[in-house]
């Protein structure tokens, strides 16, 4: 098994990636608000502490945006569109606020005719903080969290809880002012801001707009700092930002989580997944569980087994870019929606990009956890050949844990109805029979098919050496790529050669293919 070492900065750019999505904000938001601070940050000469919790902060700013957030949808309706109104906005300034309010409630009540509109829009006006106050007191507690299970510092955990804080006063949740609010909330409340409003008017206005806010959401010096030196701050931010220059900007020393801390990682990820909706709290978890202990009863490789629990616990991160109302309402969805909705997983696959080489393995699972095997599945459409033992085991345990879980359309399933549900999926031809077994049979059902035996009688080893070869390693390389010497590898290939049948490297190759140990296009040694 290949040891991990991941660094921090990576799991926070899959945080700022999924807060992005559910908040509305344009692409790479957080990320390029992250390379803003840092910029804002040297010339203002702050000290390095205050550098690394802005750069921290800077991502994680929107972290516990999930958080009740089936409340804010029940009265404002679609939340991310009602985010997309507040981006850039001078809260403090009520008027304003109240604009926006307005705006996001004839959204919700466009059915009503105008008079109905008008008297359900003044009844909602009039309980829209009282709705919008603890959700947003909620978003700094679920942050500060986040924050303590990534393992950062109590002052950057004090820095999450002051989210909305403003240099006026005029902020949540407890109104402080000035220096009473931290250097680095101060920072990325200014950043960020002015990456929303370059976006929306332009770096000029955008420079005016924040001068005029001195000593309104922003300290005044700070405020003129950026807007006398707009122009070169924002110098390249236009463009997608990349991986490399997020971890380029990270204060040394850089921090490296082991597996057990990737574990960890990971599952608070799953959990901010999760708490957008009562009915989907632990959804991840469960699936991860589930999808994990099937690939070790089918015996696969061990960084397989790690890839789906861990591509479990992220699977539905690309959900966050459709509206909780979307998926809370007791009825079908319209054409545009269910297109948004089974778009999913390729946001899911593109958050994982922040991982580099580490992600690509959970990227394929997640991309693919709604695909099947006879091809009915979304959103690519793709079929058995496409699909990998693993992703076979991950569309499986999703099926089978969904089918437990209550949704607004349908009551939840005994675990007993859920596997038979399943096992008509396999009859059907869309669900593997080999991969829905080993997950039935670690969640508890008796099994209706013999225990799995591994391809060929080919140990989990042999299998990785088997997928290596196919994709053109030598024996030299495979062996370096699985820390054993180039004589035991060669010992491994003769082995599978013999368990499976062939005695060319080609053949192994097209078995590796026709068995979903690797796809057509992975496989470098087919004749």
């Amino acid at each position: 098994m290949t040891n991990v070492s991941i660094r921090r900065a990576d799991f926070m750019m899959v945080l700022a990636y999924a807060s992005d999505l559910a908040t509305g904000h344009s692409r790479d938001f957080a990320l390029k608000s992250c390379v803003l601070a840092m910029r804002i940050a040297d010339r203002a000469g702050v000290s390095e502490q205050v550098r690394r919790n802005a750069y921290h902060q800077s991502m994680l700013r929107y972290v516990g945006c999930n958080a009740d957030t089936d409340l804010l949808s029940a009265t404002f309706g679609d939340e991310i569109a009602l985010r997309q109104d507040l981006v850039g906005l001078d809260m403090g300034n009520r008027a304003e606020l109240g604009r926006v309010f307005v705006q996001a409630f004839k959204r919700f009540y466009y059915d009503l005719q105008p008079d109905a509109q008008a008297k359900a829009i003044e009844a909602a006006m009039s309980q829209a903080l009282a709705v919008a106050r603890p959700v947003l007191i909620a978003h700094c507690e679920v942050a500060q969290c986040i924050g303590e299970r990534l393992g950062l510092s109590g002052e950057m955990g004090r820095s999450l809880g002051q989210i909305y804080e403003r240099w006026d006063g005029k902020g949540l949740p407890r109104g402080l002012s000035g220096e009473e609010v931290l250097p680095a909330v101060q920072l990325i409340t200014l950043a960020q801001d002015v990456v929303a409003l370059s976006d929306a008017v332009g770096i000029v206005e955008m420079a005016e707009t924040i001068a005029s806010r001195g000593d309104g959401p922003y300290a005044a010096d700070l405020a003129r700092l950026v807007s006398a030196n707009a122009a070169v701050l924002m110098e390249g931010i236009g463009v997608t930002v990349d991986r490399e220059t997020i971890l380029a900007l990270e204060p040394d020393p850089p921090v490296s989580l082991d597996e057990a801390d990737c574990d960890e990682a990971f599952l608070a990820i799953a959990d901010m997944i999760d708490m957008r909706m009562p009915f989907t709290q632990g959804h991840s978890r469960m699936v991860a569980e589930l999808a994990e202990g099937a690939g070790r009863q089918m015996g696969l490789p061990a960084d397989d087994v790690r890839a789906l629990r861990w591509a479990g616990c992220i699977h539905d991160i690309g959900e966050l870019v459709v509206p909780v109302a979307t998926w809370m309402r007791n009825g079908p969805l319209s054409v545009r929606e269910r297109d948004a909705a089974q778009l999913h997983a390729y946001y899911g696959e593109r958050a994982l990009a922040s991982f580099g080489r580490e992600g690509e393995a959970m990227a394929s699972l997640v991309l693919r956890h709604h695909e099947r095997l006879d091809g009915s599945g979304y959103h690519r459409k793709v079929g058995g050949s496409d699909l990998s033992p693993a992703a076979r085991i991950l569309a499986a345990a999703e099926v089978f844990q969904t089918s437990r879980e209550e949704r607004p359309h349908r009551r939840a399933l005994s675990s007993d109805a859920a596997a038979t549900q399943l096992r008509a999926a396999v009859r059907e031809g869309s669900i593997c029979p080999d991969a829905a077994e080993a997950v039935l049979s670690f969640a508890g059902q008796r099994s209706r098919r013999a225990p799995h035996r591994p391809l060929a009688g080919m140990t989990p080893r042999e299998i990785e050496v088997l997928r290596l070869i196919a994709a053109g390693l030598t024996a030299k390389e495979a062996g370096r790529k699985l820390d054993i010497s180039p004589k035991t590898a060669d010992h491994h290939i003769q082995s599978v050669y013999a368990k499976i049948g062939v005695t060319t490297r080609a053949a192994a190759a097209l078995y590796a293919v026709e068995h979903g140990l690797v796809r057509p296009g992975e496989a470098k040694s087919l004749p």
